[in-house]
């Protein structure tokens, strides 16, 4: 873990509500200077507290609204080599291995009922997968692709 100031947190949290803000904006909002945003970011970079930057696009404006999180049962023999398979497949967006009633749980986006089909079927194919469970998602009430980074929580530096 890293330990972080006040500062990192404020950089982190700027970053993290819109990645394509400037640092001279990080730095009128936070108070901090520009230089200092700037070299802070290039060492969250450097020792992998950022991991990168991405774009968050809309599922809605390219038509892969289809979602379901699927609970997968493995041998233990195999777990690894299932999450691996599964980490491979471009429509699985996250994989956790769980201590739940599943070995596994996944989310996986896909543009249609067929589309969805075929991805469950490449899921139950893969060796070592012994039973899916799928729950369809049909609505979001959330849906972040950020952590909280409170304070109270976070190592911070004096």
């Amino acid at each position: 873990m890293h330990h972080l100031d006040k500062e990192d947190i404020a950089i982190l949290t700027a970053l993290q509500s819109r990645a394509r803000t400037s640092y001279n904006m990080i730095s009128q909002q936070t108070g901090i200077p520009t230089s200092t945003v700037h070299d802070r970011v290039k060492r969250f970079i450097e020792n992998g507290t950022i991991k990168g930057f991405i774009a968050l696009i809309n599922e809605e404006a390219i038509g892969c609204t289809q979602v379901a999180i699927i609970g997968v049962e493995t041998g233990a023999e195999l777990y690894s080599d299932v999450a691996h398979e599964l980490t491979q497949m471009e429509e699985v967006v996250e994989v956790y291995g769980t201590t739940a009633q599943y070995d596994l749980m996944i989310k996986i986006r896909t543009y249609n009922r067929p589309h969805l089909g075929k991805t469950l079927n490449k899921i139950r194919s893969i060796r070592g997968v012994h039973d899916i469970n799928i729950a369809s998602i049909i609505e979001a009430f959330k849906e972040e692709h950020t952590i909280p980074i409170m304070q109270e929580y976070v190592k911070v530096e004096k």
